[in-house]
């Protein structure tokens, strides 16, 4: 104690550098391991530089001024494209005055187009708008979307029309307001589905129609050729087949033909020759192998064959002939009906507003 009493300074200047060693070996750790990190990213970004120069194509001024280029181009089909992605249309300002009569406007059109195209509806169809059309007021947030669904269901019909279908029998579509209940024209239990990449809309539909295989080919053709977007995404075809009893009974004769004899015309005598055949048949027997006229030889009688005797009527019941193969059908073509399930592309916010009025 008295040694430490007399080197007290000493003994806390020892411990100082003591302290002071401990924080340097800390600190000299630490950085090692900072320094560590640091050679790792830099070795990280040289093997990157390395493999951009010997990349090909390299990063030069030629191939930036190419990627601009096609970073162009790309902007340029793009643009071009969004005219097969053009909305039916984005209605604002809609009241129920004006919805109304939008509502009755299109379905006289429609009426009037389907009978010009000679497509059969069914008895006073309302186009699955009959709770609206037996109404008045609206609930202002079903305006804009009811709005959307006539015109987009007067684009899918128009496509109807124009490829001449048999008829259209039935169209769903989604529910939009509270009287819009039941599943014979609502697909219950579908709503609007939004792209969160594109903010696009697809609203679903569902259309009935009959015809041939021709007027299915002009309803695809006019959903691809159409300028607002619509996917077909099922399509469901039944064929209803009519058996036809064809009538296959024949008359039968149950005796046999009867073909009289040759007789020589009234008024004209039989030559002698004529009367030799009639008495002894066509060829004599006056010898092995026939020959000359007469009953003599063997095998014959004297009077040698007589005359043909008419055949008479024996009922009996004999085999129908044979059908005749006429040419074979290759292709008998029915009327069906076709199912399709479709969806209307809505590009909102990229659409052209327009009013309803």
């Amino acid at each position: 104690m008295t040694w430490l009493r007399k080197n007290l300074s000493l003994v806390i200047g020892g411990v100082v550098a003591l302290g002071l060693l401990g924080f340097a070996i800390f600190f000299l750790l630490t950085s090692t391991r900072a320094a560590d990190e640091v050679t790792a990213q830099l070795s990280a970004k040289t093997a990157e530089l390395k493999d951009l120069t010997t990349h090909d194509p390299y990063p030069n001024q030629e191939n930036i001024e190419a990627a601009r280029k096609e970073q162009k181009k790309l902007a340029e089909f793009v643009q071009g494209s969004r005219k097969f992605f053009v909305p039916v249309s984005s209605f604002t300002n809609v009241d129920s005055a004006a919805f109304k009569d939008l509502l009755e406007t299109t379905i006289s059109h429609l009426e009037n187009d389907a009978e010009k195209a000679g497509v059969n509806l069914p008895a006073k169809y309302d186009f699955t708008f009959a709770p609206q059309r037996k109404s008045l007021d609206f609930a202002a947030d079903t305006l804009a979307p009811l709005a959307a669904q006539v015109a987009e269901i007067k684009a899918v019909c128009e496509v109807l029309f124009d490829a001449r279908v048999h008829a259209l029998t039935a169209l769903r579509r989604i529910p939009v307001a509270k009287d819009d209940q039941g599943a014979t024209d609502y697909l219950v239990g579908k709503k609007a589905a939004t792209n969160t990449v594109t903010g696009a809309v697809l609203a679903p539909y569902e259309i009935q129609f009959q015809g041939f295989t021709a007027e299915l080919a002009a309803v695809l053709e006019g959903f691809y050729r159409s300028p607002n977007c619509f996917i077909v995404r099922n399509l469901d075809v039944q064929t209803n087949i009519v058996n036809v009893a064809a009538d296959s009974s024949q008359t039968i004769p149950s005796y046999l033909p009867y073909y009289p004899p040759t007789t020589l015309a009234p008024g004209i005598a039989p030559s002698p020759e004529q009367l030799m055949r009639q008495r002894y048949g066509r060829y004599g027997g006056m010898g092995p192998g026939g020959g000359g006229y007469g009953g003599l030889g063997p095998g014959r009688g004297y009077y040698g064959q007589p005359p043909p005797v008419a055949p008479t009527l024996t009922p009996g019941v004999f085999a129908a002939p044979a059908a005749r193969k006429g040419p074979e059908t290759i292709l008998d073509e029915r009327p069906f009906k076709v199912t399709m399930y479709i969806e209307a592309v809505r590009l909102i916010e990229r659409g052209k507003a327009i009013s309803a009025k």
